[in-house]
């Protein structure tokens, strides 16, 4: 399946060159990851922005410090996809869907938006 690499991103992780591609949405941050060649499946994915709520008066709240998907987030959804659904970007396959995956990903050194 050909995708669009207009917006999108390079990483090597394993040897392998990938393109990602993150958007927002409402309450969620879409991923999309795919092999930068002719084989392999998309993986697909959401995350949380973990956002910082700061009231700002009058009932009107900010939302602040969220998470920025970065090529360390990146590397660890395809490390997760390989390890925990034997994942392989040099074989034909189906999307895999990883949903939220929050719970499976460290996100604590994740670099936040001001």
């Amino acid at each position: 399946m050909a995708k669009s690499t207009k917006g999108a991103r390079n990483i090597v992780v394993h040897d392998v060159k990938y393109r990602w591609r993150a958007t927002g949405n409402d309450g969620w941050i879409s991923l999309v990851v795919w092999p930068d060649g002719p084989a392999g499946p998309t993986i697909t994915c959401s995350l949380g922005y973990h956002h910082t709520k700061t009231p700002m008066g009058n009932g009107v709240t900010a939302l602040t410090e969220q998470i920025v998907i970065t090529n360390r987030i990146v590397r660890r959804v395809i490390e997760y996809a390989v390890r925990q659904f034997d994942y392989d970007p040099r074989r034909e396959g189906e999307q895999l869907d990883l949903r939220h995956v929050d719970h499976a990903i460290d996100l604590s050194d994740a670099i936040r938006s001001s």
